[in-house]
Parts: structure tokens; C-alpha cells; sequence
């Protein structure tokens, strides 16, 4: 059941991930996240008054971190979106949020196989492929260096999300996801004050309403998923599964917008796919 719920989480992960990328078309990256910010809260506000659970304050202080983790990555990574090529992007994203899950797993006892490791060492490759590092042509490379940064500040930020909900323990219930918010959503308020955003939804475009409310509907159900698959499943082989959402990304990217990748990208894409498989078969 772990794996299953760590495949649909990824799914979902990547569906989000391309929505509100979209989204960030229509409107700031700064209100994009803060309307899904409010939408998640109210929802986990919600799961736990429906399904009551003991509040535990260190699974709360991990839920807190790892919504700096969630929330912090996602802000990064609708930015990066915002900038260039979806699926450029998010595999390298994917990648990272792979790869740190299993050097926690190492580091609390944990020990991947010699073909996981392999498969790390073949994800750091596909990095600089996908980027366009390794690209002999610099008409290749899709993806700027600003941008670069802001996705792999994106991937370690996910790894930590991954890794902070599986050290909260599981008898909090869903504390640790409402918690995640109690750091991250008046933090992005006091932004919007700061920067003077108008918040009002009125000012949504509809196409933008629509994308952000597909981005809430998605992450959501994939943060469930995924909690119940890391409590019931090993963090580097659950974390590892999750972070290939970028398959169901650059599918719609692909299919929707058609975007045009060269042959070295194409060649790091299933290069990162394949390190994914790695990790996870060898974790």
C-alpha cells in the first residue's frame, strides 16, 4: 500500500507542480502561493476536527519545519516556472528532492544498496544534462542560471518536507500537516503587506482561479497520500517514489504546451527517470 500511495502521490505532486506554474502566468508567485497557502489550511483545519488526533509538540515543531521545506519549495519553484520551460526544470527538481531523503535515511540508520548508490551518482549526471551544463551548443541551454538556482533551492527544499513528515510520528494524525502552516502562511502575509500585493480575489483572473484551485485540489490530496505512505513505508524508498512526479509535469507540459526539449535535455530527462528507479530499487 506504501508504494502505491507514494506512486499517486507523485502524480498529484507533478499535476500540482504544472498548475501552478500556470497559474503563475496570470498572477504573482507571491499570491499564487498564498491563496493555496489559505485553501490547504482550511483544509487541514478541517481533516483534523473531522479525525481528531493527540497534539504531540515535537510532531508539531517537525510539522513546522516542514512547511518551511513545503512551502519554501514550491514558492521557489513557481518562480523558476515563471521564468523558462517546465520540464527543463522540474526533473532536476525531482531529483534533488530524491536524493536528500536518502542521505537522511543513511544518516538515521538506513543502508541503500550499491545500485542505489549508482543511481544518485547517474541523478547528479542527469542534473547537469537536463540544465544544459554539459550542452556543447548554447543555443541548448533552456534554462538560466538564476533559474537553475531557484530549482535546485526547490528540490532540497522538498527533500526536507519529505524528511520532516517522516520524523513527526504517526500517532499526531494529520497535526503535523496543519502545523506546517504556522510558520509559512503569516510569514507570506506579512510579504504581501510588505510588497503592498493585492490579495483581493475579485482581481483573479478566471483562467488564474482555475489553476490555482487544480493546484490546491492536487497538493492536497497528495500531502495525504504521501503521509500515510512514509508512515507505513521506509522514508528512502517512499520520498524516492514521490520525488517522479516530474513524469506526470513534462507530460502535460508536453502535451499542453508543447514544449521542445534537445537531444542532451531529452537524454538527461531519462537519465534522471532512470537514477529515480535506481534509488528506489536499491534503497
Amino acid at each position: 500500500m506504501a508504494i502505491v500511495l507514494a506512486m499517486l502521490s507523485a502524480v498529484l505532486y507533478g499535476w500540482s507542480d504544472y498548475m501552478g506554474g500556470r497559474a503563475t502566468r496570470q498572477m504573482s508567485v507571491l499570491k499564487v502561493t498564498l491563496y493555496i497557502e489559505f485553501l490547504m489550511t482550511i483544509s487541514y483545519v478541517a481533516l483534523v476536527i473531522v479525525d481528531p488526533a493527540p497534539f504531540i509538540f515535537r510532531d508539531a515543531v517537525w510539522g513546522a519545519v516542514a512547511g518551511i521545506g513545503g512551502v519554501g519549495g514550491v514558492a521557489a519553484f513557481y518562480l523558476a516556472l515563471s521564468m523558462g520551460s517546465i520540464s527543463v526544470a522540474s526533473p532536476v527538481a525531482g531529483v534533488l528532492s530524491a536524493v536528500f531523503p536518502v542521505v537522511a535515511g543513511v544518516a538515521m540508520g538506513e543502508r541503500p544498496s550499491s545500485v542505489a548508490i549508482v543511481g544518485i551518482l547517474i541523478a547528479m549526471t542527469s542534473v547537469m544534462l537536463v540544465s544544459g551544463a554539459l550542452s556543447s551548443r548554447r543555443e541548448e541551454i533552456a534554462m538560466p542560471s538564476r533559474q537553475m538556482l531557484l530549482v535546485l533551492a526547490s528540490g532540497a527544499l522538498f527533500g526536507l518536507w519529505y524528511i520532516a513528515l517522516d520524523v513527526a510520528g504517526s500517532e499526531s494524525g494529520w497535526w503535523p500537516l496543519l502545523t506546517s502552516r504556522t510558520l509559512t502562511v503569516p510569514t507570506l502575509l506579512v510579504t504581501a503587506y510588505l510588497l503592498r500585493e493585492r490579495l483581493r480575489i475579485d482581481r483573479m483572473s478566471p483562467a488564474g482561479r482555475r489553476w490555482v484551485l487544480g493546484a490546491w485540489v492536487t497538493i492536497l490530496a497528495a500531502n495525504l497520500a504521501y503521509l500515510v505512505a512514509v508512515r507505513s513505508g521506509l522514508l528512502s524508498i517512499v520520498a524516492v517514489i514521490a520525488s517522479m512526479y516530474p513524469a506526470s509535469t513534462i507530460g502535460l507540459a508536453i502535451f499542453i504546451d508543447r514544449e521542445q526539449l534537445s537531444k542532451s535535455q531529452w537524454l538527461g530527462i531519462g537519465l534522471a527517470g532512470f537514477a529515480l528507479v535506481l534509488v528506489g530499487i536499491g534503497a
